[in-house]
């Protein structure tokens, strides 16, 4: 679905494209504390527990059972992960094929409740991107602690006031999951 239909549907303020977990049959996808997949991939995986902190793990350090045991709200499987455990800017990634520039989506950490969102233009006439370093530089820049790649290419998407705020690549493209912020009342919650 195009994210600007969720956006809307949902009354979201902000909405950006998730980690198209529709686009694999494995790798750990949790969505409003419920688990759908357990089993992991080979790539990094981030954790937005109740409690509004946001954690990134390499896939050999993730345990599924303590997440959900510490309050895993959400978790992502794309990757990488953009900074260390210093919040320093990584410079070497597990792979080689999403480092140049390209469109990107990411979030980051600075604390519960304090998330920083990027959408990167690319392949457009007004950008090329960015590459996974400049893209760790920038939220080390911003004083993240965490932060996390999300799917990018045509996927890199962010909706705000039910308009895209970027130049869509090659047209965009219609995603699996989104993430939004909204206002929600107190009967809407589950806390």
């Amino acid at each position: 679905e195009w994210p600007t239909a969720i956006d809307k549907r949902n009354d979201a303020i902000l909405t950006i494209n998730g980690d198209y977990y529709g686009l694999a049959n494995v790798g750990v996808v949790i969505r409003n504390g419920v688990v759908y997949r357990s089993v992991k991939n080979n790539a990094d995986i981030a954790v937005l527990y109740r409690n509004g902190e946001l954690k990134t793990y390499r896939s050999n350090n993730f345990n599924i059972d303590e997440a959900i045991k510490n309050g895993a709200y959400h978790a992502w499987n794309f990757g990488p992960l953009l900074l260390d455990a210093e919040g320093n800017a990584q410079t070497s990634f597990p792979t080689s094929t999403v480092i140049p520039k390209n469109p990107r989506s990411a979030i980051g950490y600075i604390e519960p409740g304090h998330y920083v969102f990027v959408n990167v233009e690319g392949r457009t006439k007004n950008s090329d991107g960015m590459t996974l370093p400049e893209l760790s530089k920038l939220f080390a820049d911003l004083g993240c602690k965490q932060a996390y790649n999300l799917d990018g290419g045509q996927s890199a998407m962010m909706v705000f006031n039910d308009k895209f705020v970027n130049d869509l690549c090659e047209g965009g493209r219609t995603v699996s999951d989104v993430i939004m912020i909204k206002e929600v009342n107190k009967d809407e919650t589950n806390n």
